[in-house]
Formats: structure tokens, sequence, C-alpha cells
């Protein structure tokens, strides 16, 4: 079948000419509604964008979701899928797979974990799909999107700013006219029916969720905007953003947003410096995290008082998840094992020595590094070893204007894994696909660019 040569590219349906008739149908199309089919894209993007700032808990179904729009404007105007070139990222998240789905079987808790691996195996398809598609996209496709993000995360981030200054204001109205969103009665306040408080920490997924996001839409605005006018968009779109998750509880995601902005900076005046860093940031961490989290309980960090609460529990869970480690040192306990050995039905209850800090395991270890030597023992640890460093060699291959985003974006997602969520919780995985997956569309767009030699078009953009 002759292809149809891209529609709106200063290409008409006659220059097709012998072209099958069954592919000029859904091109005709295409060419008639491009600019409401860009303008349906960009909505798409952006309620997307804004279900998952405000119900994390869908973002499996977003990140599924995500390949639709450029597949779907591919096969429109190809009639084919695109060219399928497996990267080594992919080979090694497939052989992670394998041996994952192995570990899951003798997992102490089998229905979490197959639903896990479930979201893995969704996640790797995905991001496969997007990262054979996005490159071949057309450019005001990849522009639609991006825009798309651009206004999902302002929208929708400008709302949870105000959640957060707010003591979650809309929520609590929500609350009060709908009891089903109610949490649970310990983590709220009612006064005649109403709502009047809830628990901060309730907010801290879409926190998360938000932090996430930050960088590969800073890229899309740099990308996006002529220079002129790209700081009043940063201005304008991100600084609410900033003050949110600034202004929030979540520690873990201020923590994030400013070791990223860092990399970003050092990016400005020594990128190789940077790249380093990361790089050896990656690998000493998953390399060290037992021993660190070993020392500090020996040496009672715990009982610190300059530290919060919250940290001093966590690294007591630290300690005695470690000296677990070494009861299953190669192949691990089993994927989100922790759940089923968290509290009385799990070991006898044990405190860390002259503390009333329990000493299960947890529900999770609160940090992905640790969480991943314990279930899935030194070979897991060295696949995620390997496919971080895969992922940070192939970011070093980018264009040099994009890399500090995209290095932003990487040390987002690790540095989120480092004390916050499970990473066996499906919600909280789909979210470093999505990051992925905005951070592909960036890095896509910036190519094209790049082959034009020019930064922004002055056609459907911001």
């Amino acid at each position: 079948m002759v292809g149809l040569p891209r529609i709106g590219r200063g290409c008409s349906l006659e220059s097709a000419g012998r072209g099958s008739i069954a592919l000029i149908a859904p091109a005709a199309f295409v060419e008639r509604y491009r600019k409401l089919l860009l303008l349906l894209t960009a909505a798409w993007v952006g309620s997307g964008v804004i279900i998952y700032l405000w119900v994390p808990l869908t973002t499996p179904v977003m990140l599924l979701l995500s390949p639709v729009a450029p597949v779907a404007w591919y096969l429109a105007t190809r009639l084919r899928l695109p060219p399928h070139r497996p990267s080594a990222v992919t080979l090694a998240l497939v052989l992670a797979g394998v041996y994952l789905s192995l570990n899951a079987s003798w997992s102490l808790s089998p229905a979490t974990a197959h639903l896990a691996m479930a979201m893995f195996y969704v996640s790797t398809v995905a991001l496969y799909f997007l990262a054979n598609t996005l490159p071949v996209s057309d450019d005001d496709v990849l522009r639609a999107m991006a825009i798309g993000l651009y206004g999902g995360l302002v929208i929708g981030g400008a709302a949870l700013s105000f959640e957060t200054f707010s003591s979650q204001l809309m929520r609590r109205i929500m609350m009060s006219i709908v009891p089903a969103l109610r949490p649970k009665p310990v983590d709220m306040l009612l006064d005649g029916g109403w709502v009047t408080f809830v628990e901060p920490f309730l907010i801290n997924r879409n926190i998360t969720a938000m932090t996430s996001l930050f960088w590969p839409t800073a890229l899309a605005v740099f990308l996006l905007a002529p220079k002129t006018r790209r700081q009043h968009w940063w201005l304008i779109g991100l600084v609410p953003i900033v003050a949110g998750i600034l202004g929030s509880k979540h520690a873990t995601s201020k923590i994030a947003f400013a070791g990223a902005a860092l990399v970003f900076a050092t990016f400005q005046f020594a990128p190789t410096v940077a790249r380093r860093m990361v790089a050896w940031a990656w690998t000493g961490t998953i390399i060290l995290v037992v021993p660190l989290a070993i020392i500090a309980y020996q040496n009672r960090l715990y009982l610190s008082t300059w530290i919060p609460p919250s940290a001093q529990h966590r690294i007591a869970i630290w300690g005695y998840t470690s000296n677990q480690i070494a009861k299953a040192p190669i192949m691990g306990a089993g994927i989100d094992t922790s759940r089923a050995r968290n509290g009385p039905q799990g070991y006898d209850v044990q405190f860390a020595p002259g503390s009333d800090f329990g000493l299960p395991t947890g529900m999770h270890s609160h940090n992905d590094y640790l969480q991943t030597w314990y279930e899935t023992g030194a070979v897991g640890a060295l696949m995620l070893l390997v496919i971080g460093l895969l992922v940070l060699s192939s970011l070093a291959r980018s264009s040099l204007q994009v890399q500090p985003y995209l290095y932003a974006s990487f040390a987002t997602s690790a540095l989120l894994g480092g004390t916050s969520f499970s990473l066996w919780q499906p919600w909280f995985m789909a979210s470093f696909g999505l990051t992925a997956v905005f951070a592909m569309l960036g890095w896509a767009m910036a190519d094209r660019s790049s082959a034009q030699g020019r930064v922004a078009s002055d056609r459907f953009t911001l």
C-alpha cells in the first residue's frame, strides 16, 4: 500500500495520487477537521492531567489511555502502527518483568503482588507505544499535547495550591455534601454535619502528582513559548504550583522539588558535573541504602529530637527492615511481603530500643530502594540500578537544551521514591510512568525543533 504523505504540511489530498482509497478517507477527515482535532487533543490531555492531579488513584487508567492520542493520529494519517524499535530500557524492563513475575510467586501478599505486576506490564506496554509513536508524530500534534499538559497542570495545580493554603476548603465542602467522600473519622472533625477539618496528609498524593509533573511542564513551556514570552508563562502558570508544593505538609515532595531544582541549576553552569552527580547519586543510593539504614538504626538516630517524629519512626522501620534482608538476600521475600508481615498478624511486635516505635516492617518501608532490596533481593536491586543507568544514558544523548529538564524530572521521581509511598502501589507506579510520558513528549518536541532549526513554532503555541 502506498503511504500518504503527511496531511497539513503543504501536502494536499491530490498529491497522494494513486494512494489507497481506504487510506485517503481517514486522512481527508483529518485534513478537513485538523484544527478541531488538535483542540480536542489538547483538551483530552489537559483533562487527563486534571483528573490525575485531583484523583491520583485513577493514575493507572490515565497511563493506560496516554497512548490513545498519538497512536490515533498516527493511524489516521498512515493507517499503520509506528515502526517497532525496542530500546535497551525496554528490553531491561521486559527482563525485570520476567524476574518480578517469578518473585511474585512466593509473595506473602499474592493478590497485591499480582496487581503490582499487572501495573508493571501496563506501564511497560504504554511507554513502549509512546516511545515509538511520539518521535514520529506531527509537529502540531506534539504541540497540542504539550499545551494540554500545561493547561491541565495550571488549572489543576492552581486549585490544589488553593487547597493547600485553605486547609482543603473545596474538599471539605464536597465531603460535607457527599458523605461517601469522607475519610476515616479519626482523620477529620465534624460540626453540625459539616466537615470543618481534615488531616493535611490526605492531600499528599495530590502534591506528589503535582511535583512529578512540574519539570516536564516547565520543558513544555520552554519549547512552546517564544523566548520573549517564556518567562511570563512560567510565572503565570508555575509559580502557584511551586507555592503549593512548598506550602504543603508533604516533606518528600519538598525534598524532591528542591533536589531537582539543584540538578537543574547545576546544569546551567556545569552540565557534565550535573550528569555525573545524578548517575553517582543513583548508584550510591541503591548500593548504600541498606548499610546506611543499619548504621542510623544502630546509632539510635530515631531518638534524635531534631528529627520530625514521622522521620524518627521511619528510621526505626528502615533499621528493622534492613536486618530482615539477610533472610532472603539474593531473591528477596517477595513483592509486597511487607504488607503481610505488618502488625500483630505477622511477627510479634517489638519496639526500637529506648522508644515506643513498633518494629514490624510496616505496610511498606517508606523507601522504595530499601523495599526493593527486602522484597526482590540483590537481583531486583541490580535490575533497578541497571534500568536507572540505562535511562540516564539515554537522557545524556538528548539535546543539551532539554537535558536540564529531563534530568530534573528523573531526579524528582528518584527522590519521591526515597521516603514516600510503597513502590508497588498501582497509582504510584503509574505516576512514574506518566512522568516518563510527558518527559518523552518534551524530548520528541526538542528533537523535532532541533532538526528544523528552531525552538518554538509560530503556530499553535502559547
